[in-house]
């Protein structure tokens, strides 16, 4: 037993270390489901948002390595502290991996929401609803859009300057500091017509 657990430790922390330097931590070995979609053909580049993808799948290859190399260190933790027949600790080394796969499982998914909060940061055509009016000159109200699947809403100033009324459906142009720079989707419309 000692050798299984051995082999099991040392080949999960290798591949481990692979999978983290590589990023196969995001390869998902049982998930062949595409979810949303990624561009609807609008005038001049707007897109509506999507979400990339629901959650990681259980199996994959950070769990597979997880489990392995807590299987292979929780076997031999047992093997030499534990006086348990070889059954036992094979079932205890089991639950230790199980249990360790699912950890690290949870802490990619929780980096992958995190990350996909910071690629929301890429709004450069979603279109929106101002909720509060925007006043001319550098005046802020507000926008409220669905990206990702949920509804979110942003700071908006207007792009060249104009008021833009309450209500008033808008188009994101650029992005920075926490504030959208929009314009009325009526005048991209407008202007892709003549």
């Amino acid at each position: 037993m000692t050798s299984l657990f051995i082999i099991c430790f040392i080949a999960g922390l290798g591949l481990s270390v692979v999978s983290f330097v590589s990023g196969l931590e995001r390869v998902n070995v049982f998930d062949h489901v595409f979810h949303g979609h990624r561009v609807l053909h609008l005038p001049r580049g707007i897109r509506h948002a999507a979400p990339k993808r629901a959650k990681t799948s259980m199996i994959n290859a950070a769990a597979i390595t997880a489990f392995l190399t807590w299987f292979g260190g929780g076997g031999l933790l047992l093997e030499r502290l534990t006086p348990w027949s070889s059954a036992l600790q094979l079932t205890g080394a089991s639950v230790i991996g199980l249990v360790g796969g699912a950890v690290i499982n949870s802490a990619i998914n929780a980096l992958s929401r995190r990350e996909s909060l910071a690629e929301s940061l890429n709004m450069t055509g979603i279109i929106a609803r101002t909720v509060i009016p925007i006043r001319a000159g550098d005046g802020t109200g507000e926008i409220v859009f669905t990206h990702s699947g949920a509804r979110r809403v942003c700071g908006a100033r207007s792009d060249d300057g104009r008021a833009i009324d309450k209500g008033t459906e808008v188009v994101v142009t650029k992005y920075e500091k926490g504030i959208a720079y929009v314009v009325p989707y009526d005048d991209l419309t407008n202007e892709s017509s003549s």
